[in-house]
């Protein structure tokens, strides 16, 4: 049947209405990402190097000194190729610039130069990312004044066809998007735009198999640890695309700006301290120098940085975003507006305790997470990195390009061989744990941290109990028949003015404001004195040139051999030497540290915390707890009728376990039970209240 003519007409009407908006948000999602391709051209530098390349650049293409054969990991030659390109084609994009032959035949000539020799990596991310993102670039910039010939054009546009966005995860499927919306927006393909898009802002999404975490932590290369490294690189792109598609069709939807503020706030911002972030959230990345230094997240850094662009999008977060940044530019204290927060991710292995006074936090790895990667030459000597490494921080500097000249079998926190020469690791792009007995309780502000090592011939019980101004380091059933010695790591950092012994009372050591407790003191080492090294030596695409530095480094030695050895000590950041010398008691007293049961209360909180290692009981004069399964448990208002208990599966197998509970003020003798988080929740924390 046939249309009226008025039907007919409408819908003529609409379908060109809607092309037209759809070409019109083409039009505004390319100006917003050319403006943003151009905006950090710095002009004197950007000139000289422009005005360089033009004359070096050959008849055929290329350029002398550049290996087009080299199919290098990292600092791959040929991508030199494409960054001098993108000079020529940011040049030609400037108006006054539109006209000069000489530079868009040039640019031309370089651009078939490329698809002739069509370079290629070992690495995938050079071919899958790092050279279609930068031919998309050069070609969105010289979309507008038609340089390229519609041939190379189209023959450019299909060399960028690389990579599998729907099998990559995390940010490498972001980066693949955002090449792929360069292509989207040059042929005007909205079915590819909308393709992208989604993929784009797919990897906002809890519960990944990589990325980010129903915790709210941030995992790639396997269930590793990225929250810096990938996860910087997640939040620039996705902040960087939800930029350019605001105010048209493809906005993000709220719920996913939600996720991905929540993620920025309250992971990857609390774990900056100042201006430095915890050397564990970096990955590989901690064998780079300068990489701790976030001051390149600030909008001082650019338009582009990281904390620019989530104002941008979302400008209810200004005034949380500039309290960070005011930190970390130094304008304000580590200590300005932090606010107390204690977060055990259950997902990565990796805990977060923050105070206005520090922070300190814990690494650890399971059979459920991947250990700290060795890959791209990087991170040669990181292998014991996850082993209950702990970051202590105040000022924020105190481990701040220290790792060329760390002696890396003695990082902070971690039980093992005391070898002669660091130990290369030997398994790349990461080796998965191999405990179960791993995880940890967390009420918001305060938790326990249990870590059930068995690497290297090394096997111990560790946890940490985390209070105010008291963190509580346990370790017990020590063994090793290893032939080097054993040691515990109770710190190794920048040395920073005297290191101060006391003999009074309790044992104790004071160094840069951290005083270091020792109820029962063992067989303690201490230095402080030059140490010296060289990135090489941890990254092979760094610099040779010897680095030396004052190092601070206290230690346990357990001694070759070690049968059912222990430590234990006390942190107290934020100490004066006075105060220690004073010989104030300590708020938290040590309960029992054995391998069945390592528990501490502090008195003055009202609060007890134990690690159950096995089915028992802990009974003292006012208190008794029995479980009838190993666990890990927090209980609050301790000497009153009504005390809350916060309680965790380490194993994250379990659905229920039976707890009884009794003191001067409540008498549950019948164990009764309490069911567990499941799914995606395993080894979150539960809460009940006793009546």
């Amino acid at each position: 049947m046939r249309l009226p003519i008025f039907y007919s007409v409408l819908a003529m009407s609409f379908f060109t209405v809607s092309k037209a908006h759809s070409q019109d948000e083409f039009q505004v999602i390319e100006s917003k990402i050319t403006r943003y391709i151009k905006s950090d051209v710095e002009g004197n530098q950007f000139n000289q190097d422009l005005k360089k390349n033009s004359l070096a650049i050959q008849n055929d293409g290329r350029w002398l000194g550049i290996d087009y054969s080299s199919r290098a990991e990292t600092n791959w030659a040929p991508l030199i190729h494409l960054n001098r390109v993108k000079q020529f084609a940011l040049a030609l994009n400037d108006a006054g610039a539109a006209g000069d032959k000489k530079l868009a035949s040039q640019t031309i000539s370089a651009l078939r130069y490329w698809l002739q020799q069509r370079p290629g990596s070992v690495n995938w991310f050079q071919n899958d990312i790092a050279s279609p993102t930068a031919i998309g670039e050069i070609l969105m910039l010289l979309k507008s004044n038609h340089t390229l010939p519609s041939t190379l054009q189209d023959s450019l546009i299909n060399s960028m066809k690389q990579g599998d966005v729907v099998r990559a995860a995390g940010a490498n499927k972001l980066d693949i998007a955002i090449h792929m919306m360069y292509r989207a927006c040059l042929t005007r393909d909205k079915v590819l735009m909308d393709s992208a898009v989604n993929q784009a802002f797919m990897p906002i999404t809890l519960g990944n198999r990589q990325g980010l975490q129903y915790d709210y932590s941030y995992l790639q290369h396997g269930p590793q640890l990225q929250i810096a490294s990938y996860g910087q690189v997640f939040l620039i792109g996705e902040y960087k695309v939800a930029s350019w598609l605001s105010g048209t069709s493809y906005a993000i939807q709220s719920e996913k700006l939600k996720i991905l503020d929540h993620y920025l706030i309250n992971t990857f911002l609390k774990t900056i301290r100042g201006r430095y972030i915890d050397f564990n959230t970096e990955g590989r990345g901690i064998s780079r120098n300068d990489i701790l230094d976030k001051t390149n997240i600030t909008t001082k850094a650019g338009a582009h940085s990281l904390l620019a662009l989530a104002k941008e999008v979302n400008p209810k977060n200004v005034g949380v975003l500039d309290e960070a940044e005011q930190r970390i530019l130094q304008i304000q204290a580590p200590s300005f507006a932090v606010k107390p927060s204690h977060t055990h991710f259950y997902k990565s292995d990796y805990t977060l305790h923050n105070r206005p006074a520090y922070s300190f936090n814990v690494r650890t790895v399971s059979r459920r997470t991947v250990r700290t990667e060795f890959g791209n030459k990087e991170n040669l000597i990181g292998k014991f990195l996850p082993d209950g490494s702990t970051n202590i921080q105040r000022t924020g500097a105190e481990y701040f390009n220290i790792m060329p000249v760390w002696e890396w079998d003695k990082i902070p926190g971690v039980t093992g061989r005391d070898y002669k020469v660091d130990q290369r690791t030997t398994i790349e792009w990461g080796e998965r744990g191999v405990g179960s007995f791993i995880g940890g309780t967390s009420d918001g502000l305060y938790g326990t941290t249990v870590y059930q090592l068995d690497y290297d011939e090394v096997t111990a019980k560790k946890a940490w109990f985390f209070f105010d101004d008291e963190i509580v380091c346990l370790g017990t059933d020590i063994n090793s028949l290893a032939k080097e010695a054993i040691t515990t790591t109770v710190n190794q950092a920048w040395a920073k003015g005297p290191v101060k012994v006391f003999e009074n009372g309790i044992k104790g050591i004071w160094q840069d404001s951290i005083g270091y407790y020792f109820p029962n003191q063992g067989d303690l080492k201490w230095t402080s004195g030059k140490q010296s090294g060289s990135w090489s030596l941890i990254n092979a695409n760094r610099s040779k040139k010897v680095v030396q530095g004052k190092v601070f480094k206290l230690w346990f030695n357990h001694g070759h051999d070690p049968v059912n050895q222990s430590y234990a000590y006390i942190v107290k950041p934020s100490i004066s030497e006075n105060e220690m010398k004073s010989n104030k008691a300590l708020n938290t007293k040590i309960l029992v540290n054995t391998p069945a049961v390592q528990a501490v209360e502090n008195e003055d909180l009202q609060m007890l915390q134990v690690v159950f290692y096995e089915a028992g009981s802990l009974t003292k004069p006012n208190f008794s707890v029995t479980v009838d399964q190993p666990c890990v448990l927090l209980i609050k208002a301790l000497k009153s009728k009504n005390p809350v208990l916060y309680l965790s599966d380490p194993t994250q197998k379990l659905t229920d376990l039976h707890i009884s509970f009794s003191s001067a003020f409540l008498d549950i003798k019948e164990l009764f039970p309490i069911s567990l988080p499941q799914g995606d929740q395993k080894g979150a924390t539960v809460s009940f209240q006793f009546n």
